[in-house]
């Protein structure tokens, strides 16, 4: 594996509409990056390098990993706790050994802004870039308070409803934060503080990935030519595309990102899918990881917030047609090297969608694959 040719393509985010989706690396290669993430990076070997580049208050120790722990459950990194000298938790997000992270300082950027702007984020201690194929990515934040709401819901199920309008009260506020651009952010403008996407319009951050993810379905089954071409051209002659509202998305605002103390929202972590772009889109997202019904109360609370946007439904639909496409594509990729019971049943439910989307855009859902 020619890890500096990899590199130069999994750091590049110029056509990614969604990171994982587009990433441009194929699934055997994802397959050996991120098999064994954990077990290649020990604390040690951490516990060593972050403390020659913390000044003062270094680590005294790092925690035993533990798989099963809240913090573990993601997909690209290595997540380690350590301890401070002043007894202060730290997180320490690690990226596969030898890979490239060419978004740590976009994502830490992003949540110092949201900070800023009186959102539950984290402040970010040190990023490391990678000076070797034996080096790690890494970067050293701030832990927050609470439990994600994934871990918090199993044991309180009766508190998911006032939760999940907390989850739209809080993104709405994330909205208020205007960006420059659209799409994934420049990480170079990130480092000197200049919080840029790089698509100069909605229309171009939408399309980027959107053919070769059309591409995967066809090859694989799930739609027809046919019904693909028609996804495409909806995108390209969408005039709701034409909008030059941008602002901070998070971009996977979800129940294992956000941390609760079981009445309100506590912390927003995991930015590294966040781009600039229609408020709209980030709420189509949220609602592909979920039962339909639970829409209702997240729009209750988003929109207490912030004045109903003009052309939601239409807009809504369209944007979460594009997440499920991505999405599906992802899942199909994971699929070919992961072959679980869940992504198998995450896929059937995508089939659902893009059958019940097709309907809605006069598509033929005769073309949607059936098992």
């Amino acid at each position: 594996m020619n890890l500096k040719e990899i590199n130069q393509r999994i750091s590049d985010r110029s056509d990614c509409f969604y990171w994982q989706t587009d990433r441009k690396i194929s699934a055997e290669e994802a397959a050996m990056i991120w098999k064994d993430r954990h077990s290649a990076i020990t604390n040690e070997e951490l516990l060593n390098k972050i403390n020659a580049e913390l000044k003062d208050n270094k680590l005294s120790y790092i925690k035993p990993f533990d798989e099963n722990a809240q913090t573990s459950l993601g997909n690209v990194n290595s997540i380690r706790v350590g301890v401070l000298e002043s007894r202060k938790e730290v997180i320490i997000r690690c990226h596969p050994k030898g890979v490239k992270n060419g978004y740590f300082y976009a994502e830490s950027l992003s949540s110092q802004i949201a900070l800023d702007n009186g959102l539950p984020a984290y402040k970010t201690y040190l990023i490391h870039k990678l000076e070797s194929e034996e080096d790690i990515s890494y970067q050293v934040i701030e832990k927050l308070n609470g439990d994600t709401i994934q871990f918090f819901l199993k044991e309180h199920p009766e508190k998911e409803e006032q939760l999940v309008i907390e989850m739209g009260k809080t993104m709405a506020r994330l909205h208020r934060i205007k960006v420059n651009g659209f799409g994934p952010f420049d990480n170079e403008q990130a480092k000197n503080g200049n919080l840029i996407g790089m698509h100069k319009s909605l229309k171009d951050s939408v399309n980027a990935g959107l053919e070769e993810n059309l591409e995967r379905l066809v090859t694989y089954n799930i739609l027809t030519k046919e019904v693909a071409d028609k996804m495409k051209k909806l995108f390209d002659d969408n005039e709701l595309l034409n909008s030059d509202m941008s602002v901070l998305i998070h971009n996977d605002f979800a129940d294992w990102n956000l941390l609760t103390d079981g009445n309100t929202i506590t912390g927003v972590i995991d930015w590294d899918e966040c781009v600039a772009g229609n408020p709209i889109q980030e709420i189509a997202c949220w609602s592909t990881f979920f039962d339909p019904e639970r829409i209702k109360p997240f729009l209750r609370g988003y929109f207490s917030e912030i004045p109903m946007y003009d052309n939601f439904d239409e807009m809504f639909q369209l944007m979460r047609l594009r997440y499920t496409i991505s999405k599906m594509a992802l899942r199909i990729k994971r699929y070919t090297y992961e072959q679980t019971p869940f992504l198998k049943s995450m896929i059937e439910k995508g089939e659902k969608h893009l059958d019940e989307l097709s309907k809605i855009f006069n598509l033929s859902d005769s073309n949607i694959r059936r098992k």
